[in-house]
């Protein structure tokens, strides 16, 4: 009897699967971004709620202690930093033209662009007007829906991550545990509880390194700020430790608001550059020596690799979706390499 090959199939049902999961994380973000977001923080904080076990505290009251604690910090950190921000934010349209000007060396550059976009603009309206369209005006929600959906989506999401991160650390170590013991075979349950620790314990080292290198960096950030006479340090400081979590792409979206904030701040250029021209030697300096000496020990995987994984997330849940782009491709790495190592000793 004539048996069927479907090993052609594989690589077009992998496809599907890819395209279908996607889709589903997109349209589904409001669901699957707390409960991400929530398992990252809780392999972060997992060793400190650890660590007050061993002070004979009850895990649920440590998680309690450890969410309180976290929250209120950060709480007050963002109220420390909403009002020099929201300055910033509330100047920069007014100041554009004082950037203008100090950027006048560059200007014809600037200006030779404008006039290509310009004449492009041109065509396009020429084409357009020989075509008769009707225009179609949609009325949509009035700006009170818009902000009470916004704000209740907010709130629920906020809600949701508070939860699952406070049960995560209270209980998500015997979750592998449970998750195991569904399955029949035991090689295949001592597997499943193997990967899953090594998953917490390797997680939870990384998140702790990167967020330790990152306060380190937006410290000596701060203070190249305040020592260039930048207003604000501790802000850029933030900043600088907060956008770093986002390989490749944070720092260049923190490197173009220091430049913006520095030209707004100092009148000549060369003066103006001097901040952000620091700022991207530290940034070479961490990611060049400092990251792949501690980091690099751990996990090493390849640049482009990373840089599309960021891309990805950040199509598929914005700004979360880079925060969490690495972890998630952490784990994936962990999984592979206990696979591997697993079907080796087979």
């Amino acid at each position: 009897m004539k048996t069927t090959d479907y090993s052609s199939l594989k690589i077009p049902i992998w496809g599907l699967f890819i395209i279908s999961l996607m889709t589903t994380l997109y349209f589904a973000k409001s669901i699957f971004i707390p409960i991400f977001l929530a398992a990252i923080i809780a392999f972060l904080l997992s060793p400190v709620v650890s660590f007050l076990t061993r002070l004979y505290i009850p895990r649920a009251l440590g998680s309690a202690v450890v969410i309180i604690f976290v929250t209120t910090i950060f709480s007050l950190l963002l109220n420390y930093l909403s009002e020099p921000v929201s300055l910033w934010l509330e100047r920069l349209p007014s100041e554009i033209s004082n950037i203008e000007q100090k950027l006048s060396p560059f200007r014809e550059s600037i200006e030779t662009v404008q006039k290509t976009t310009e004449t492009v603009e041109e065509i396009a309206s020429m084409e357009d007007t020989n075509q008769t369209t009707q225009d179609v005006v949609v009325q949509g929600p009035n700006i009170f829906h818009t902000l009470l959906d916004g704000t209740q989506a907010l709130l629920i999401s906020s809600l949701s991550f508070v939860v699952l991160l406070y049960f995560g650390l209270a209980f998500g170590h015997t979750l592998a545990e449970k998750a195991g013991s569904l399955f029949q075979d035991k090689n295949f349950e001592e597997k499943v509880s193997r990967i899953s620790s090594d998953v917490q314990k390797k997680v939870s080292r990384y998140l702790l390194l990167i967020t330790g290198i990152n306060v380190v960096l937006g410290a000596i950030a701060a203070l190249l700020m305040w020592v260039t006479g930048m207003p604000n340090p501790l802000v850029w400081g933030a900043s600088t430790a907060f956008f770093n979590f986002i390989p490749y792409i944070g720092p260049a979206i923190n490197l173009c608001i220091i430049t913006l904030v520095s030209l707004l701040t100092f009148d000549g250029l060369t003066q103006s550059l001097i901040p952000p021209a620091l700022l991207l030697l530290l940034n070479l300096l961490e990611g060049q020596f400092v990251q792949p000496m501690f980091i690099g020990r751990m996990f090493t995987i390849n640049p482009l690799i990373i840089f599309l994984s960021v891309l990805i997330w950040g199509w598929v849940w914005g700004m979360a979706g880079m925060f969490m782009a690495v972890p998630l491709l952490v784990i994936a790495k962990i999984i592979m390499d206990n696979s591997e190592e697993r079907a080796s000793y087979v």
